[in-house]
């Protein structure tokens, strides 16, 4: 056998009486790595991938190598074994080399990469571990079993193209549910924190996310404060506003102008911490984001707004969350920095929004879910 490469058999696996059995690896008792560095949305995705491989494969050692601001995230599964972190955005040569050391100390025998990157395909090779599994691009030659994307991939939920990567591995996956697991210490500081507020019982609490990591995604503020406005009125709501400390004075010039309703989230806190205040929340409404994935995987009601990202690869997919898109022919694109018109965030109207969030605040106060 060559440096570390194992050749793969068929689908890479033989399956007798759930027993999975790799040429020369034993997946039941198998050391797997799986990556994935960023960012926060796509990381929250492989919840229902880690739980599957840890459905099937109970006995065997399972590590996630992320980013360290993405940690929190997955600190606390239960289906993991192992969270390694380090800091993606330094380059230093040293870094890298104490990372990759510390990999091949663990002795993995296979890594699953949901990357797709270069960097995340390189780790892979050089922590010498005996199998590799990825896609095709862009860099299938470090791999030992290329997945080739489906032909629908631009329509595919991003789920169900990590499921794609399990099922190389004869590993069944179909539950598509997100799982975020919000730590005992985190609970008690949003607990804590909404109770210093008058927040804690009682009052129905809407939260409104704002911001996004491209402006062309972001729906306008002012149409944001009508819908907090609304429940403030109507349904004598409390609005919590957040973002992240680059969103601070967008939220802060929301709450401005919702009212002493409101108030303003965004800032310093962990995504630990600001998990532990969504998980509070009875409504979420946000754009295209990381923390719209982080609200369904908590198992809050949520609006999700979509314009220019991909809707069918990053919709919420469970009943009671509804994404809203103002549906134009050149919705999903890349031209964050380069369309003119904004056509397709424009196009949500707030009577849209207001009509899914009445719906949703009306099932939240008969008791059930919408």
């Amino acid at each position: 056998m060559s440096d570390g490469v194992a050749e793969l058999t068929g689908c890479g696996i033989s399956t007798v009486q759930h027993s999975y059995v790799m040429r020369d690896i034993d997946l039941r008792y198998a050391r797997i790595l799986l990556i994935r560095l960023s960012a926060l949305g796509d990381i929250v995705l492989t919840s229902p991938a880690i739980r599957a491989i840890r459905q099937h494969l109970p006995r065997a050692r399972l590590t996630m190598l992320t980013d360290t601001p993405y940690r929190d995230l997955l600190s606390g599964n239960p289906n993991l074994d192992q969270v390694i972190d380090f800091q993606r955005k330094d380059k230093h040569l040293s870094t890298t080399h104490r990372l990759i050391q510390q990999l091949r100390a663990e002795k993995f025998d296979l890594v699953i990469d949901f990357q797709r990157k270069f960097r995340t395909s390189l780790i892979g090779f050089l922590c010498h571990a005996k199998a590799r599994v990825g896609f095709h691009r862009p860099n299938g030659y470090l791999l030992t079993k290329v997945v080739p994307p489906s032909n629908l991939e631009r329509y595919q939920h991003a789920i169900d193209s990590y499921f794609q990567l399990l099922h190389a591995l004869d590993i069944p996956a179909t539950n598509r549910q997100l799982e975020l697991y919000v730590s005992d210490t985190d609970r008690l500081f949003a607990h804590t924190d909404l109770k210093q507020k008058g927040l804690l019982n009682g009052p129905l609490k809407v939260g409104l996310f704002p911001g996004a990591s491209w402006d062309f995604k972001q729906w306008s503020p002012d149409r944001f404060v009508e819908i907090g406005q609304r429940c403030v009125e109507l349904y004598q709501g409390r609005i919590l506003v957040f973002g992240n400390p680059a969103e601070q004075k967008l939220a802060d010039e929301i709450v401005e102008k919702i009212g002493k309703k409101a108030v303003s989230l965004a800032g310093e806190l962990s995504l630990g911490q600001l998990a532990a205040f969504i998980k509070q929340c009875d409504l979420f409404i946000a754009n295209d984001t990381g923390p719209m994935h982080m609200a369904t995987a908590l198992g809050v009601p949520t609006i999700s707004l979509f314009g220019p990202g991909n809707y069918h690869k990053f919709r919420p997919l469970e009943d009671n969350h509804t994404a809203i898109r103002h549906e134009v022919p050149c919705s999903p694109c890349k031209q964050f920095n380069r369309c003119q018109s904004n056509i397709c965030m424009q196009g949500i109207s707030v009577e849209a929004v207001w009509q899914t969030t009445e719906q949703k605040l009306t099932a939240f106060s008969s008791g059930s879910n919408a």
